[in-house]
């Protein structure tokens, strides 16, 4: 069993959010998991919908019984398949004045969790945004830390305090513990949020975790409606934002990508539908991510230049997501015309497997192959932070007229524009992209 706490000190973090959810996509995915909720105000239940006025016995109750004679499984609600939740009331707010001087106060939580250590495979602890007995409970109890932290500018200038103090609680625990920092709240639309988001990735490296939680509504949605984002909406970008932080946490074995432009070996038995159905879940997130552009706009009151920049950045992600839903159904067409289905003439497999390398980016042992379809170009090179922005031809092939190079790159994350035949342009065959400080987009691509 695997035990994880999500702390941080700052309130507004998202660090419930996190909790719930990660907790939910973990469940989803097939793993026993229980919620543990730390924090007084209650709110992992509120979130579930879990009635306060029915919650008999609560967190508080087991860690405050002697020998155990109230245990978790006295306590926990079942909110989905493989999902329960160990709920907090607002009477464990009293539990520090009450467990005071009492030795092995610390443990309660451990010794709680060792003995339903075989029903679980995780355990989630959603924490308070305090440093106290409860928390100190929690990193007895958990070989992982997770420090939710929102991508603005107070949240990253106590983030290093955050640490400071986790590696003092983490040398009297006693314990190895494994802390990452987890982004939350990102709008890749707003300046203030990419420059923290760089900023944390240079001073925190390998502590950043690879996933971030994007800015989306449907997770408040979901949380205004009392239900985790795996059952209020499995097709928003808000549930693939947790997936991929669930598959992350689960091991390198189990990670995949779920953003546009992060690549990673093609599965060996991909199917055309696969390819197909991955380029139609891209064009989707895309379009949320638009919506979620123009409600967050009309949230403030914007002057002129900005409202135009808005505009120019949606038109532009807009062209791009008509551009790649012609192309799928191009392809579509084009493969029930010629037979070549999963089920069609034993060819489903190989074409597929061209079509998810055709375009865009993909993992090869030597490097990133960047794969580019322009029919009417000449020559196509492609700049970046990989080559200091000076522009490389890519390999033309006049019977598909594609272009191609390999690029040997490091783990990391990089920005790129292709040139087609001297004109700049952000890569239409990948919508993973962010507005440069040029009022145009450059693509991105994240090797890990």
């Amino acid at each position: 069993m695997r035990t994880i706490a999500l702390i941080n000190q700052k309130g507004g973090c998202g660090k419930t959010t996190s909790s719930i959810n990660l907790a939910a996509c973990l469940a989803f995915m097939g793993q026993r998991t229980l919620l543990v909720d730390m924090d007084p105000q209650g709110h992992c239940a509120v979130g579930l919908a879990v009635p306060d006025q029915q919650i008999e016995k609560s967190i508080y109750d087991v860690l405050r019984s002697p020998g155990g004679t109230t245990t978790l499984k006295d306590i926990t609600w079942q909110i989905a398949s493989h999902f329960d939740l160990a709920p907090a009331t607002i009477s464990l707010a009293a539990l520090e004045t009450e467990l005071h001087g009492i030795p092995g106060r610390q443990d309660r939580l451990a010794d709680a969790l060792a003995r339903v250590q075989n029903d679980y495979d995780y355990v989630i602890i959603d924490c308070p945004p305090n440093v106290g007995l409860l928390t100190f409970n929690a990193m007895r109890a958990s070989g992982d830390v997770i420090i939710p932290v929102e991508t603005g500018y107070f949240s990253l200038h106590g983030l290093s305090k955050q640490l400071e103090l986790l590696e003092q609680l983490r040398k009297q625990c006693r314990h190895d513990i494994r802390v990452r920092i987890l982004a939350t709240l990102y709008d890749i639309r707003t300046k203030l949020a990419r420059e923290v988001l760089a900023e944390l990735r240079e001073h925190f490296g390998e502590l950043l975790m690879d996933s971030a939680i994007n800015f989306n509504t449907k997770l408040k949605e979901a949380a205004s409606f009392g239900q985790p984002i795996t059952e209020y909406d499995p097709a928003s970008k808000g549930f693939k934002d947790f997936q991929k932080l669930a598959k992350e946490i689960m091991g390198p074995a189990l990670r995949m990508t779920l953003s546009p432009g992060r690549v990673i070996e093609a599965p060996a038995e991909l199917t055309l539908e696969d390819a197909l159905d991955n380029a139609r879940s891209t064009v989707e997130e895309t379009l949320e991510t638009l919506r979620d552009g123009v409600e967050l706009a009309d949230s403030y009151t914007l002057s002129q230049p900005l409202r135009r920049n808005q505009r120019s950045l949606s038109q532009s992600l807009s062209s791009q997501v008509e551009t790649l839903t012609r192309k799928v159904d191009e392809i579509r067409v084009a493969a029930s015309n010629h037979g070549m289905t999963s089920a069609g003439n034993g060819l489903g497999r190989t074409t597929g497997q061209k079509i998810a390398a055709f375009y865009g980016v993909r993992q090869l042992p030597d490097g990133i192959l960047f794969v580019a379809h322009f029919p009417s170009a000449s020559s196509v090179a492609i700049a970046g932070d990989f080559n200091n922005w000076s522009p490389e031809h890519m390999s033309g092939d006049d019977a598909d007229e594609t272009f191609r190079r390999l690029v040997a790159l490091k783990p990391g994350r990089y920005r790129y524009r292709l040139v087609v035949d001297g004109r700049w342009q952000a890569d239409p065959h990948n919508l993973y992209s962010e507005p440069n400080p040029f009022g145009e987009l450059d693509s991105i691509v994240e090797v890990v």
